[in-house]
């Protein structure tokens, strides 16, 4: 049985409103392509997604001998959101509650077990939501908020499962989208319109759309390189990922069809993870440029146009 740490901060849920969200452009040296070092430290930071308003960013980062999540309102140290022994992730956007105010995210148990728990963003009890002997990755709400999409490992393959969200007893997802290829990281668009997810064949990743229904899954970033960690701009048709078109990871964006691409980092070290704060329309990402190797902390960088 895994021990859950106590955590005693608070990490408000609703923090007033920051036009620059904690960066100070007088602050910290600025790169070369425009970005500043937004948080850094001594162990990798990455798996950014922020909350609902905007002003608190969570991150996983090692802590307590695994990677826990943290929360970060670029003003205060950052907070432990939730703590275990074993790595836990905060998935994508959309893990991110508005209405119930809950974020969902995996730990996990084994190294081919996962569960799915919340923890309410003033970091009230951590509850177990799923834990059913499966792998899984990327909770993600619907939109809605009553429901659940995650990426669940079934017969080695990664494919999408939804189910009900219910906080008083544990959940039973249903098999939802099964390609034969694996899905990751899916999230809704911000008008609930389409489910923006990663399709990965042989470890080469793509970025793919469909409907909430399930029907018209077709890719819209396919070009034979690796685009990986999509994530939904702060208004409909837009989206960010991450690639190594250039040779390198970069992060771009992409509008719905696939038709206009846009370069928003320009650095030789790797930048992942890109996080569209849904609000002031900057992006936080994770990237190595700093230290090089496995060592990644949190830049910011303007939006381009688009």
């Amino acid at each position: 049985m895994m021990k859950i740490k106590t955590v005693f901060c608070i990490l408000a849920v609703s923090l007033p409103a920051i036009t620059s969200c904690g960066r100070d452009p007088a602050g910290p040296e600025q790169w070369p392509d425009g970005a500043y070092l937004y948080l850094g430290g001594i162990y990798p930071d990455t798996a950014l997604s922020w909350s609902p308003g905007g002003t608190v960013l969570l991150f996983s980062s090692y802590a307590y001998s695994s990677f826990c999540i943290y929360g970060y309102d670029g003003l205060t140290d950052p907070v432990p959101v939730a703590a275990s022994d074993s790595d836990e992730s905060s998935g994508p956007n959309g893990c991110w509650s508005a209405k119930q105010g809950l974020i969902v995210y995996t730990t996990y148990d084994t190294d081919s077990t996962s569960s799915v728990r919340t923890v309410p963003g003033n970091l009230g009890a951590l509850h177990i939501v799923l834990n059913d002997g499966m792998k899984h990755l990327h909770p993600t709400w619907t939109p809605g908020e009553d429901s659940l999409l995650i990426s669940t490992c079934n017969e080695g393959r990664w494919e999408l499962w939804k189910t009900e969200y219910r906080d008083d007893s544990l959940l039973v997802p249903e098999k939802f989208y099964a390609p034969v290829f694996d899905c990751l990281r899916p999230s809704y668009s911000p008008d609930g319109r389409w489910i923006l997810f990663e399709a990965s064949v042989n470890g080469v990743s793509d970025i793919w759309l469909m409907k909430p229904d399930g029907s018209e899954a077709h890719p819209v970033v396919e070009d034979g390189y690796d685009n990986t960690h999509p994530c939904w701009g702060p208004t409909d048709g837009w989206f960010a990922f991450a690639s190594n078109r250039t040779g390198n990871y970069d992060i771009w964006i992409s509008n719905l069809d696939g038709s206009v691409t846009v370069q928003v980092t320009r650095d030789p070290a790797d930048d992942l993870y890109p996080a569209w704060n849904p609000v002031h329309g900057w992006f936080a990402f994770s990237s190595n440029r700093g230290k090089g190797g496995d060592d990644f902390d949190i830049f910011s960088i303007d939006a381009p146009d688009y």
